[in-house]
C-alpha cells in the first residue's frame, strides 16, 4: 500500500473517531437538555413548595419554638384615661407567640422562648417609639406623643421603665402602658385596676 493511501485511510480513521465524538458529545449535550435541567427544576420547585408549605410553622427569628414558654402576666394600656378593649376580636389570638384569648383582653400569653411585649404589640398593629417617646397604631398612623400636656409612662410591676417594649413576660408580671396627663391618684387608680385583674393562667 502506497504512502499516499495509508495517509488517507488514517484519515479517513481520525475522521471515523471526530464525528463519533461529535455525536457523543451531542448525545451528552441533548441529555443534559432533556433529562438533567427538568430534574432540576423539578427539585427547585419542590424545594420552593416546601419552603411555603412549612415555613410558616417555624418560630420568628431570634423566638424559641412553639410551646418553648407558657407564662401569663396582667397588662393594661391607657390612652386618655380610656382603657384599649383587647377584648375585641381583632386582637385575640393574632399571634401564636404571645397573644390574648378567649375574649379577655388583660391577660397575655406567652408560649415561646424570647417573645417580647413589643411582639405582642406589633402582632396587634401597635409598637412604642421609645425614642420619640410614642404610643403609636401602625394601622392608622396614629401616634401619642409626649408634649407639654400629656405623658406617656409605663411601668413593669410597678416601677417605672423607660424601655418595656424589650420586656418578656413571666408568670403574675403586671404592666402598665399609659398615655395622658393623669394627676397621682389617678395613676394610682391605673394601678389599682391593674393589681385586680384576675390572671387567666389557662
Amino acid at each position: 500500500m502506497s504512502n499516499k493511501n495509508k495517509k488517507n485511510n488514517k484519515n479517513d480513521d481520525d475522521k471515523k473517531k471526530k464525528s463519533y465524538l461529535d455525536v457523543t458529545r451531542k448525545k451528552r449535550r441533548k441529555s443534559i437538555k432533556t433529562v438533567i435541567l427538568p430534574i432540576i427544576a423539578v427539585i427547585a420547585i419542590i424545594a420552593v413548595i416546601s419552603i411555603s408549605l412549612y415555613s410558616p410553622n417555624l418560630p420568628p427569628a431570634g423566638f424559641g419554638a412553639l410551646g418553648s414558654a407558657h407564662q401569663h402576666a396582667a397588662f393594661l394600656v391607657k390612652v386618655n384615661g380610656e382603657n384599649i378593649d383587647f377584648r375585641q376580636p381583632q386582637y385575640q389570638v393574632v399571634s401564636d407567640y404571645i397573644h390574648v384569648e378567649n375574649g379577655d383582653g388583660t391577660t397575655l400569653h406567652r408560649h415561646a422562648t424570647n417573645v417580647t411585649f413589643a411582639d405582642f404589640l406589633k402582632s396587634v398593629k401597635m409598637d412604642l417609639d421609645e425614642e420619640n417617646n410614642c404610643l403609636v397604631f401602625t394601622n392608622n398612623g396614629t401616634q401619642y406623643c409626649n408634649n407639654n400636656d400629656n405623658q406617656l409612662r409605663t411601668f413593669i410591676n410597678g416601677n417605672s421603665t423607660e424601655s418595656i417594649s424589650d420586656y418578656v413576660i413571666n408568670d403574675n408580671d403586671r404592666l402598665l402602658v399609659i398615655y395622658g396627663n393623669e394627676t397621682e391618684e389617678q395613676l394610682a387608680k391605673a394601678f389599682d385596676e391593674l393589681n385586680k385583674i384576675k390572671i387567666q393562667f389557662t
